[in-house]
């Protein structure tokens, strides 16, 4: 069985220059770095503004990603079939901030407002060191990732191993 998975574009814009690029299968994590407090980040999608936010952190994260960091901070699971992304929180100040399904085809803009020592990750990728002002922009890549899974493969079977599903039930 064949399954082909989209890439994510990410790169960092400093004063309207690139100042770093990379490509990302799993997620994308802006987050407070070393800081013991929060990161404030501007975030827009398809340049429209959506909020302000107040946090740890933040992943954009594929279907790919969504069983890994983003599974963790709260963020739903994303079938591989779906052509979508998820924006999670880490640690939000409100609990209103919450995560949202976006669609691949969006373009993610991060700003960073406030915060000392905020970093960048791209699939696991460090850059420290991020500025007030630097933007970090995820877009679709024109890659994509193939997979082959094996005669019988099941996402669900996957997901209920890795995930330690249905351990200490019994059926009746």
């Amino acid at each position: 069985m064949e399954d082909h998975r989209s890439l994510m574009n990410a790169r960092v814009m400093r004063d309207g220059h690139c100042v770093y690029k990379a490509m990302a299968m799993n997620d994308v994590v802006v987050n407070r770095g070393a800081s013991a407090g929060m990161v404030e980040l501007r975030v827009e999608v398809d340049d429209h503004f959506v909020a302000n936010q107040r946090a740890d952190g933040l992943i954009i994260a594929t279907p790919t990603g969504s069983t890994a960091y983003a599974l963790s901070s709260g963020g739903p699971l994303l079938h591989p079939s779906i052509p979508g992304w998820v924006m999670v929180p880490i640690a939000p100040h409100t609990l209103s901030n919450r995560p949202i399904v976006l669609a691949n085809t969006s373009h993610i803009a991060i700003e960073i407002v406030a915060g000392r020592d905020a970093s960048a990750s791209f699939d696991m990728q460090s850059l420290a060191s991020l500025m007030h002002g630097d933007r970090i922009e995820v877009t679709r890549s024109n890659h994509h990732v193939r997979f082959l899974h094996p005669k019988g493969w099941s996402y669900f079977d996957t997901l209920r191993e890795k995930l330690h599903w249905n351990e200490g039930v019994t059926s009746t």
